[in-house]
């Protein structure tokens, strides 16, 4: 019989010292001692708690015990950055027991192939004279909506680096989509560079569910769940309690350990299936049987060590050894962890290998600037108490390294700052050894991870030069989503945490305390504006942040902030066409048409004033874009057509004017030339969300409703944002009269998201085909209430009033559209004028109709109307003027259709 190795005998003795946690075990126990079917079974446990309570062991004692009942197992910690990763781990080890998933392992090596052929194309673009810039940010783009990693990491500076700005990154984006469905074949080899998750998912399933045939239990163990949560929890959720990827095994039980309550959006409604259990500290009686059960038996002992430790169970153990004192900080809480006894030259290993975050041979020799038997150091290193993550990234525990740490920073200055560098020097040895570019690092964790690495030690060790560059990196991780905003955050708190330098911790601890309120726009917007006037920061990094800020306050829908930004801007470097432009846009989104038009010929003539335009015509095809489709929100679509035009003269292809211009055909009528552009746009960006949702609308105007649903069906599979997709299909029920079915799409979409003011318009309109006015004028009052500014709403309500013959409250509601858009729409004024004419009232109308020629002087269906109320004012003719056909006029505002912004 072979011997057991030394790591076999350190587990089987931390098992059989394990105690407490009675309630816990048996639970978990009893979950696997029944069946799947039984009406207690829970397929989920979710344990959380303060960090050294206990978690990490007591998922390793239920992973013991489900493997002692057959199941098979697996554990994932936060060695693992993205759900691909999560898979290997996965197939890993359940191939080291017997059961390898052999088709999940061949597609997740296509993968990785394919994603290098993939980053080999844009590192070709990128070597391409004009294309340089846009082949780094073409893969930088497509990686990042694949959801694999965030922005790139400088090596030795540990900022994310500034490769692209927003313009390109967006271009880019369309450009290395095209470049991959011209390279591959098959789309499927596509899908797994820009969509991983969503190709990966089903194979992932349908092996579980086969090995799941063979054993009774599949149990999968994720740990550290606080670091993962961001990019698994979404994904978990979809797999196991819907059908997006396909058909989860019944005996399949997840267990989440991190140190926060799960989430009450993504699992609060499985309560009869979660088990949630909150992790407290040892009881004192719970204290004293683990005490013993290391052989410290004396009562007064095991008294002090419980006090000391506070119950947490990583302390408990660790001091076992040395129950006499109390724990103090410093130099006697690093001698309680480390041992008094121990010799010199393993207690400064012991304390040099704390400062790195993770640990492998190569770091222990490294840290110690030693290579005498680094395997031997790790091992020995790896077999302590307060070493965890012994599969994947052994590290020490927080609460131990944090002193460890201190001692080492305050007492052996010179000490830490060379370990710090030479840790950092290893790391980036590392990240040019994996070979690649900047932009590869989005698809190679191990890059990546080589990269925040030397960030965090150069951090440590020279903070003063290094948190500038770390800070102007800040709004572009902001504007680039919540993941990848507390990804750098959390860089930078972990150095301030640790480097003793007090304005990197005020930054990190300021950073993360905003995100943790709120890592939507909104919050985002507020950790860009920690960044704009830091002291110390230059015009570029001010202008940067003062962009990034702007278009987070926009996403936010907080326009007044964005244009009070952009003014900003403007002081900052007069003449920037690129502010211009972005200031349209707010204007736009606020629905303030004239001055959006008017910010856009201004950047127009910005760029043409430009001292050194250059041969770019990307500046000149985003003006026409935004010009364009302003035009189609003011319904001026012929104008719209012609911009749009122009703007894919100038950039052939572009996804963005595709889909914009294929809105305008709609609104006239033009299904075909519409479905064309959308066809277009797909084949160069498949997994254009708004593209596939108007091609819907598209195909079941011709008639086509099987294709219609088809995109809509890819769409859903696509986004998390459901309520797009299902308010969608209920447009199409409504349109062809399929009233109930309708209703309940309508339903669907505002429960999953309550925000959806577009869903209570659509649903208004189905509430009326019925004939319940109060249900539909209840509907747009609650639009409303939301957003007052909400036109097509207000205007819809004043039709409705006409309808029931309520004049007074007809007129009302036109009076409040215009006073709700400040009289910058000419629309409001027609509508009304109208109304009047439609009582005889053509002087009114008149005033009306000259009102809405100030605004939008070019609009000739306007004048005539004027010309025909002027004539019969000057007459005094007060017959009323025949009905006008107002309920047909959908092309603005509400739009018809969900899709777009």
């Amino acid at each position: 019989m072979p011997q057991p190795t030394l790591q076999e005998l350190i587990r089987r003795r931390r098992q059989g010292a394990f105690v407490g946690r009675e309630r816990e075990l048996e639970l978990f126990a009893r979950n696997l001692d029944g069946t799947p079917t039984d009406p207690t079974h829970r397929f989920l446990f979710h344990v959380h708690g303060v960090g050294g309570v206990g978690k990490s062991t007591l998922v390793r004692e239920w992973e013991r015990l489900a493997a002692g009942r057959g199941a098979l197992t697996a554990y994932v910690d936060d060695s693992a950055h993205s759900v691909p990763e999560v898979m290997a781990v996965i197939a890993e080890q359940f191939a080291r027991q017997g059961r390898p998933l052999k088709a999940l392992e061949k597609r997740l090596e296509a993968h990785r192939r394919r994603v290098h052929e993939a980053l080999a194309v844009g590192g070709a673009e990128a070597d391409g004279g004009q294309g340089a810039a846009e082949g780094a940010s073409a893969v930088s783009s497509a990686v990042v909506r694949a959801g694999l990693v965030g922005v790139g990491m400088v090596p030795g500076v540990g900022a994310f680096a500034p490769v692209v700005d927003g313009e390109r990154l967006a271009r880019g984006a369309d450009r290395f989509a095209a470049s991959l469905s011209a390279r591959f074949r098959d789309q499927e080899d596509v899908r797994l560079v820009l969509d991983p998750v969503r190709a990966l998912s089903p194979v992932l399933l349908t092996e579980l569910g086969r090995v799941a045939e063979e054993v009774p239990w599949t149990a999968l163990f994720f740990d550290t769940y606080e670091n993962t949560a961001p990019f698994l929890d979404g994904w978990l959720r979809d797999l196991t309690t819907t059908d997006r990827y396909g058909a989860a095994p019944g005996n399949l039980v997840l267990t989440l350990a991190g140190r926060h309550r799960p989430d009450r959006v993504l699992w609060g409604g499985q309560a009869e299936l979660v088990a949630h259990l909150p992790l407290e500290p040892l009881t004192e009686d719970e204290s004293r049987r683990l005490l013993a059960a290391r052989g410290v038996e004396d009562a007064s002992a095991q008294r002090a060590v419980w006090e000391g430790s506070a119950g947490l169970p990583v302390l408990v153990s660790a001091l076992a050894d040395h129950p006499g004192d109390t724990l103090l900080a410093g130099a006697t809480a690093v001698d309680r962890f480390l041992g008094r006894a121990l010799p010199p030259r393993e207690r400064e290993a012991a304390l040099a290998c704390a400062l790195p975050r993770t640990l492998d041979e190569d770091v222990c020799a490294a840290a110690t600037g030693e290579d005498d038997d680094p395997a031997a150091l790790f091992a020995a290193l790896t077999a302590l108490p307060f070493v965890s993550g012994h599969e994947g990234a052994p590290r020490y525990h927080d609460l131990v390294r944090a002193p460890m740490l201190h001692l080492r920073r305050t007492t052996a200055p010179t000490r830490w700052r060379a370990a710090h560098l030479r840790l950092a020097a290893l790391h980036e040895q590392r990240y040019e050894e994996l070979g690649g570019t900047d932009e590869s690092d989005a698809a190679d964790p191990a890059r990546l991870h080589a990269r925040l690495e030397a960030a965090y030690h150069r951090l440590c060790a020279q903070p003063a030069a290094t948190l500038p560059q770390l800070l102007a990196q800040g709004p572009r991780a902001a504007r680039l989503g919540a993941a990848f905003a507390r990804r750098w955050a959390r860089t930078l708190a972990d150095a301030g945490r640790d480097n003793g330098d007090e304005a990197t911790r005020r930054w990190g601890t300021e950073c993360l305390a905003v995100l943790d309120e709120d890592d939507g726009p909104a919050g985002r917007a507020r950790l860009a504006g920690l960044l704009v006037d830091r002291p110390g920061a230059d015009e570029a990094a001010r202008v940067e942040a003062l962009h990034a800020r702007a278009a987070l306050h926009c996403e936010a829908r907080e326009y007044a902030e964005a244009l009070a930004d952009h003014d900003r801007l403007d002081a900052l470097r007069p003449g920037d066409w690129r502010t211009a432009v972005e200031r349209g846009v707010a204007h736009r989104r606020a629905g303030n048409y004239v001055q959006a038009l008017s910010h856009l010929d201004e950047a127009e003539a910005r760029l043409a004033a430009a001292p050194d335009p250059g041969d770019d015509p990307a500046p000149a095809a985003r003006i026409a874009r935004e010009q364009g489709e302003t035009r189609r929100h003011l319904g001026l679509f012929d104008q719209a057509l012609d911009l749009l035009g122009r703007a894919l003269a100038l950039a052939p292809g572009d996804p963005s004017a595709l889909v914009s211009r294929a809105a305008a055909h709609l609104s006239l009528g033009r299904h075909h030339e519409a479905v064309a552009d959308l066809d277009h746009a797909l084949a160069r960006r498949p997994d254009h969300l708004w593209a596939l949702l108007k091609r819907a609308r598209a195909h079941d105007s011709l008639g086509d409703r099987r294709a219609a649903f088809a995109d809509l069906d890819r769409a859903a599979d696509l986004t998390m944002d459901s309520a797009a997709v299902i308010g969608e299909r209920g447009e199409i029920h409504r349109r062809a009269g399929e009233y109930a079915e309708a209703l309940a799409a309508f339903d669907a979409a505002v429960a999953a998201d309550p925000d959806y003011l577009w869903a209570y318009g659509s649903r208004a309109l189905a509430h009326h085909a019925l004939g319940d006015f109060t249900a539909a004028v209840a509907d747009l009052r609650h639009a409303l209430a939301r957003r007052p500014d909400y036109l097509w709403a207000r205007l819809r309500l004043a039709e409705f009033r006409h309808e029931q013959g309520d004049c007074d409250a007809e007129f009302a509601e036109y009076d409040e559209a215009v006073t709700a858009t400040t009289g910058r729409l000419a629309r409001p004024y027609v509508l009304r004028g109208r109304a009047h004419a439609e009582h005889g009232r053509f002087a009114r109308a008149r005033a009306d109709g000259e009102e809405a020629l100030r605004i939008e002087p070019e609009d000739e269906r306007v004048r005539e109307l004027v010309a025909q109320w002027s004539a019969r004012a000057s007459r005094g003719d007060a017959a009323p003027q025949p009905p006008s056909p107002r309920r047909g006029e959908a092309s603005w505002g509400h739009g018809g259709t969900s899709a777009g912004p």
